[in-house]
C-alpha cells in the first residue's frame, strides 16, 4: 500500500500483514465483538424498585374476612397500582461479556479485512507536532482527502500532542495499537494508520499467535 506523507503525496510503500488486512471475514465474530463492546459500556443503574423500597402505607387495605373480597396485605403489593415491582433486576445490574481470545483476534481481523477490502484504509508516514495544532492535523487530512469522514488514526503509541490536535475535529477519533478494537474499526468510515503502527499491529499479532 502507498504510503503517503503530510502533504497528501506519496513517498513510499508498506507491506500489510496478511493475517490482519488478507484474513477471513467473520460477520458473526464482528456482530459479537460490537454487541459485547456496547453492552459492556451500559452502568446497569436501571432498576425497579421492591416492595420494600416503596414508599407507601404499611397498613393493611381491608380486614381479612366478612368483606367478600380476596384476602389482601399492605398497600405496596405487586399487584395494585403504585405498588412495587415482583420480581426487579438487582442493583446495580451486570451486563459485562466476556469474549474467548481467538474470538476476539478473529473479529479485529475480520474488520480490518473487511475495510482493507473496500479501499478504507490509509498508511500514512510517522510525523509528530511540535506543540499541539489543530489547524496542522486537518490540514493533513484535508491534504490525504479525509476531511468529513469518519477517521480512525493508529498510532503505535500514546501521542500526547497529537491528541490534543485532533480531540476537536468532529468525527476523527484516536487510538494506540494497543487500544484499538473491533468496535473502533467498524465505526470508522477510514482507517488510517503511521508506518510504526502498521509494525506494532503485525508484531502484536505475532506474539499471539506464538
Amino acid at each position: 500500500m502507498d504510503v503517503l506523507s503530510i502533504d497528501g503525496k506519496k513517498s513510499g510503500t508498506v507491506e500489510l500483514p496478511a493475517e490482519l488486512f488478507a484474513g477471513r471475514i467473520s460477520q458473526h465474530a464482528v456482530h459479537r465483538a460490537v454487541v459485547a463492546y456496547e453492552t459492556n459500556q451500559r452502568q446497569g443503574n436501571a432498576s425497579a424498585k421492591g416492595r420494600s423500597e416503596v414508599s407507601r402505607s404499611g397498613r393493611k387495605h381491608h380486614r381479612q374476612k366478612g368483606t367478600g373480597m380476596a384476602r389482601r396485605g399492605d398497600v405496596k403489593a405487586n399487584v395494585l397500582r403504585g405498588g412495587g415491582t415482583a420480581f426487579g433486576h438487582p442493583k446495580p445490574r451486570y451486563y459485562c461479556l466476556k469474549l474467548t481470545k481467538s474470538l476476539k483476534r478473529l473479529a479485529f481481523q475480520s474488520a480490518l479485512t473487511d475495510k482493507a477490502g473496500s479501499e478504507a484504509v490509509r498508511v500514512v508516514e510517522d510525523f509528530e507536532l511540535e506543540a499541539p495544532s489543530t489547524r496542522s492535523f486537518a490540514q493533513m487530512l484535508s491534504a490525504c482527502e479525509l476531511g468529513g469522514q469518519k477517521v480512525l488514526f493508529v498510532t503505535p503509541e500514546n501521542a500526547p500532542v497529537l491528541v490534543k490536535s485532533c480531540r476537536n475535529i468532529p468525527g476523527v477519533e484516536m487510538r494506540t495499537a494497543g487500544t484499538v478494537g473491533t468496535h473502533d474499526v467498524v465505526a470508522a468510515d477510514v482507517v488510517v494508520l503511521t508506518v510504526k503502527a502498521v509494525e506494532a499491529l503485525a508484531a502484536m499479532r505475532l506474539s499471539q499467535a506464538e
